[in-house]
């Protein structure tokens, strides 16, 4: 399905499968959205974002009031330019399947207390979980820094 011919580490080749495998489990979310062409010089394709919308894409079970972009991560995927009508579109990608696989260690009271409590947001922060499920508990896999004898 996926041709990596640069590497024949299994072990590489498995890391980046499960990576395009997480990335498409719940879709590819984008967004594209207009704005006047006086924005020209605040985006570009380096350019990561944060969408504000209460009725945007959402994916989750959650109840229809607490659905919607609540300042989602996105990446930009492709600008494209309309001098004619001073407008430019932008299409940006969902970006919060690759912040919940890294860990960022957080100060106390910084973030929501459980991994249930947490929105979005806050999962690309550590949290405890499981070692005999290998899971949080609503099944979510665990983010893991080493090994431990705990575990073993």
């Amino acid at each position: 399905m996926w041709d990596m011919p640069w590497t024949e580490s299994e072990i590489l080749i498995a890391e980046r499968i499960t990576e395009e495998m997480l990335k498409r489990g719940k879709g590819d979310y984008k967004v594209s959205f207009t704005i006047p062409i006086n924005w020209v010089n605040a985006f570009d394709i380096l350019t990561n974002l944060r969408l504000q919308e209460p009725f945007g894409i959402d994916g989750s079970d959650n109840p229809p009031e607490d659905r919607g972009e609540q300042g989602h991560y996105y990446y930009i995927e492709s600008i494209s330019y309309d001098f004619m009508r001073q407008k430019m579109s932008i299409v940006a990608v969902d970006l919060q399947f690759l912040l919940r696989q890294i860990m960022i260690v957080a100060h106390c009271g910084d973030v929501a207390e459980t991994w249930a409590a947490a929105g979005d947001s806050d999962r690309m922060f550590a949290y405890v979980g499981s070692c005999a499920t290998d899971s949080f508990a609503d099944g979510t896999s665990l983010k893991k820094v080493a090994p431990c004898s705990i575990c073993e």
